[in-house]
């Protein structure tokens, strides 16, 4: 296999750079001519580390002790003899007996269930954000108006870190400044108007206001004040085993007794961060995306969730107010887009076949776009699809980006929607009409699946990310063909309303680690994870 660079998952401009994560490492680029600035790599996580290869110690003594067990009465062996023998019991003694059993061990079965039930959820959930890397992967990126701080969130710490863009000994570079472990995984973040605080949406509904700056007064070892966030829980109890010697009446039950009270890792209960955070609103439903924006002098909150919720909320400090909800679309939403030059309007799309236009304040569709029309012309030019008719219409949709650009067609100036969806390899641009209408403009074909874009400020260009790794078209078939050619990053401009690639090309950068990636199947789950938000059939909702 040919020695592919690896894409960049997530990226933002800030000020005159260009910040973009590929797995865990954060590289900065110049936007005028493409050159690296500097890299940042997040370190590896201790806990990820211990849970790739266990200890040698662990291991055997994993082998030399027993699971404990629970004592129960009537085992069936004897203190000093061989094991009872087997009485024949009719049907109501069976049942008797079984009762009997089920009140001496009231919590067992419970806990049995109970324990399969988190070890499931805990499995698919780790499958789901597995990316095969040694460090915390870059799952989301923002950045200040002034370009001075950008924030990144790691998914397997579930930290939001921030950083200051410096300029020291004549070059560039981000230096951390803060790591903040947030309770649940944040999944989009934003920053307010004024840079001050950060808006952190997470996966169990959640939304959190935290400082850009933490406070110099509030330390990870200094108390706060209740009004900022909750005291930490006090200790755990120590674990003390539900039998005792006088309850117990057998060898093996005396022994699993005494390996109970050996016990010393029984987990404790997680204390509330200690660093400063408010929480500011919650669903009921998996948030999928966060904006902020202001009409007539009055911010507001705009969440999407899972369950086809678009939620219109009061800005800081009176979030708790709902002003509406959008309702309409009928699967989960991903992405949410305000034209700069119209807040009134909202653009939102998701696992659907349309894409939806807003007056949100009024809580009304105005317009639909057909989308799916589109990415299936694409498709069906692909090799992977080919091999079979039908193969591309039957394939879902899913919009992993929607960015809002003003650019000048002809003599006027004009608001240009740009979409992309996971997996596919195009660009499609829209126009928004005086009367808040999509009409199609433009289908860009690109080299590789679109993974990301990001519009330069004060400009008619974009910045694209193109999938290295996998084919064109595909969210887990490796490349074969060689690809030493192809940019991870590609500039396109706007010229009368048209998209034409730009003469900017970015340096290649590599550490050894595409090679590693590129064989590991589970980098997918890094880069299209969208696609895991469609609820199928049987499915009874939010873990």
């Amino acid at each position: 296999m040919s020695r592919s660079q690896m894409p960049y998952q997530c990226m933002v401009t800030c000020g005159d750079s260009l910040v973009a994560a590929r797995g865990p490492s954060i590289d900065s680029f110049n936007l005028e001519n493409g050159s690296l600035l500097s890299t940042w790599t997040c370190p590896a996580s201790q806990d990820a580390t211990q849970k790739e290869k266990p200890s040698p110690v662990e291991t055997q003594k994993e082998t030399e002790t027993p699971k404990p067990a629970r004592p129960t009465e009537g085992a069936g062996v004897e203190e000093d003899g061989p094991p009872a023998k087997k009485r024949k019991l009719s049907s109501e003694n069976i049942e008797a007996k079984n009762g009997e059993t089920s009140a001496s061990t009231p919590n067992t079965k419970q806990e049995q269930q109970d324990g399969k039930k988190k070890k499931q959820k805990q499995n698919n959930r780790s499958e789901a954000v597995a990316s095969g890397l040694q460090a915390p992967a870059v799952i989301a990126l923002a950045a200040t108006k002034d370009g001075k701080h950008v924030i990144a969130v790691t998914g397997e710490d579930k930290s939001i870190r921030v950083f200051e863009s410096i300029e020291e000994g004549g070059s560039h570079k981000l230096q951390q400044l803060s790591q903040r472990a947030m309770p649940k995984r944040p999944c989009s973040i934003t920053i307010t108007a004024d840079s001050k605080t950060i808006i952190s949406a997470d996966k169990f509904g959640d939304v959190y206001s935290l400082p850009l700056i933490p406070s110099p007064a509030i330390s990870s070892n200094a108390p706060i004040s209740a009004s900022q966030t909750p005291e930490p829980s006090t200790a755990a109890k120590p674990f003390v085993p539900a039998a005792n010697e006088l309850t117990i009446h057998s060898q093996r039950n005396r022994k699993a007794l005494e390996n109970q009270k050996r016990q010393t890792n029984r987990p404790t209960e997680k204390a509330e961060p200690t660093f400063e955070h408010k929480l500011l609103l919650g669903h009921v439903s998996m948030l999928t995306d966060v904006a902020l924006v202001a009409v007539e002098g009055r911010d507001y909150i705009v969440t999407a969730d899972r369950d086809e919720h678009i939620r219109v909320s009061r800005g800081i400090p009176h979030a708790h107010i709902i002003e509406g909800f959008c309702l309409g679309h009928t699967e989960f939403i991903t992405r949410l887009c305000f034209p700069g030059s119209r807040p009134g309007v909202l653009i939102s799309g998701g696992g659907e076949d349309e894409l939806y236009v807003w007056e949100w304040l009024a809580d009304r569709i105005v317009g639909k776009v057909d989308l799916k029309g589109h990415v299936d012309e694409v498709r069906k030019e692909l090799d992977i699809f080919k091999q079979s008719e039908g193969a591309a219409e039957a394939v879902k949709i899913v919009v992993s980006g929607i960015f809002a650009i003003q650019t000048t067609v002809g003599s006027e100036m004009r608001d240009v929607v740009v979409v992309t969806c996971e997996g596919v390899p195009a660009l499609f641009t829209f126009t928004l009409t005086p009367l808040n209408q999509l009409t199609h403009l433009q289908t860009l074909p690109l080299p590789g699946n679109a993974l990301a874009i990001s519009p330069i400020p004060a400009t008619s260009k974009l910045l694209v990310s193109i999938d290295t790794i996998h084919k064109a078209g595909s969210t887990s078939e490796i490349r074969t063909d060689s690809t030493e050619s192809l940019s991870a990053l590609q500039t396109f401009e706007f010229q009368d309303g048209t998209l034409v690639e730009d003469g900017v090309a970015f340096a290649r950068v590599g550490d050894g680690q595409e090679e590693q990636v590129a064989e590991t199947a589970s980098l997918g789950n890094l880069l299209y994870g969208l696609e895991n938000l469609r609820k199928r059939e049987g499915d009874g909702g939010e873990e």
